[in-house]
């Protein structure tokens, strides 16, 4: 789209979760004032009055935002409604402007104008914003998982912590302390005094009952573990009452859990990436990775990318070690879920290993980098493949390698 920017107020904002800053300069760069609104569309009018009240009220304001997919979402929408362009700008390119600022400080209104400017400056390059109703599905399922995944977690420690007090030995009993037998134990046992009137058969028959394929040896091994004759007091007697309500709670939350992972693979489907096509991507990786990256298109390269998600390492060398420094900065839940489809990929999670990334995986290893580093490269290589899958909206193809060979997890 032609734009003439003599005519132009260029308008960058600052985007939070309740409250809003923009900056207006002109087409010289030159800063003609800033202002403030509340995440509110009933304040975007006065919001749009304010800006013009800045400068010259004939000139037509174009704006810029870095995260019109999350907390900018409702402004952008709001803009775009009204017929206003609105321009999805690069956070790494923000950066760079902000570098270039003589003002070193960091602040709402100093980030507001590295946006604008970056919108001034590279106005060509940036995409359009666009609303997509799917990927704000996504979104919203994927921090809800997370949430409850967090709760899960918060449940399960107040369950051992309990359990660790009822029977010192617990760990013992199940394999999975969590798993459907186990549950209904405690449930039904909380306090070893419970089962003073169970012997191996009889409670044998209740563990079978549970599930069939539960060891015959089981009952017996439980039973070896714990005093039956163990007294109560007020507080194993609280315990009692508190196990059943925590594994009621925690089988609410697995339940809800069950319930979004439908849901997140519909929405997935209905996205216009193809992950899941590559190997090691289920579609709650894919869910976490699109709802982090947003809109490919904002990205001008894997770079970009691998910076945003902090998969940049720079390289350190000490005597015959060759190894590189990862840099604790970008989305840490981007780069997390990059880690694990890098351990997935190489079949450290007991899965199978992707010949391909396992082979450079095991280059990096005779080169003499660390496990940590190796693995470290092997994010950044795809970070490469990931970009190039969502711009081009292109399926998983693997790579062919000359005179390949299989290679397992033991090389």
């Amino acid at each position: 789209m032609a734009v003439d920017f003599q005519n132009c107020l260029f308008v960058g904002v600052d985007t939070h979760k309740y409250q809003h800053t923009a900056v207006v300069i002109n087409d010289h760069h030159q800063l003609l004032g800033y202002t403030e609104t509340l995440n509110d569309p009933a304040q975007y009018n006065e919001f749009i009055k304010s800006l013009k009240s800045i400068g010259d009220n004939n000139k037509t304001l174009v704006f810029g935002l870095e995260d019109t997919q999350g907390l900018g979402n409702s402004l952008a929408q709001w803009l775009q409604d009204r017929e206003y362009t609105v321009k999805e700008v690069n956070p790494t390119i923000t950066k760079r402007e902000r570098k270039h600022s003589p003002n070193p400080d960091k602040s709402d209104k100093e980030d507001a104008k590295a946006i604008a400017n970056a919108l001034l400056s590279h106005w060509d390059d940036l995409p359009n914003a666009t609303y997509n109703s799917n990927f704000q599905a996504i979104r919203h399922l994927n921090n809800h998982r997370q949430n409850l995944v967090d709760q899960k977690t918060e449940v399960k420690n107040r369950l051992h912590n309990i359990l660790k007090k009822q029977y010192p030995n617990y760990k013992k009993f199940f394999s999975d302390p969590f798993g459907k037998t186990a549950l209904a134990f405690w449930e039904k046992f909380p306090h070893p005094s419970k089962l003073k009137n169970y012997g191996e058969k009889r409670l044998n028959k209740f563990l079978k009952e549970q599930a069939k394929s539960i060891p015959n040896d089981k009952a017996k091994t439980i039973l070896s573990l714990v005093d039956k004759n163990s007294k109560q007091d007020k507080v194993s007697e609280t315990r009692n009452t508190l196990i059943p309500m925590i594994i009621e709670n925690y089988r609410m939350i697995k339940k809800q859990i069950e319930e979004i992972d439908e849901k997140i693979v519909t929405t997935v489907d209905n996205s216009e990436y193809k992950l899941t096509t590559m190997p090691g991507i289920n579609y709650v990786l894919a869910a976490k990775i699109i709802s982090n990256i947003k809109n490919i298109d904002r990205f001008d390269s894997a770079d970009e990318l691998a910076r945003y998600a902090g998969i940049a390492p720079s390289e350190y060398s000490s005597g015959k070690r060759n190894n590189t420094i990862g840099k604790k900065y970008g989305n840490r839940d981007l780069n997390h879920a990059f880690y694990m489809l890098a351990i997935q990929q190489i079949g450290a999670n007991g899965s199978n290993p992707n010949p391909v990334a396992y082979q450079y995986y095991q280059k990096k290893l005779k080169e003499g980098k660390s496990h940590e580093t190796a693995i470290t490269c092997l994010q950044r290589r795809l970070v490469d493949i990931i970009y190039a899958m969502m711009r081009d909206r292109s399926a998983y193809e693997i790579p062919e390698i000359p005179e390949y060979e299989v290679l397992n997890k033991t090389g």
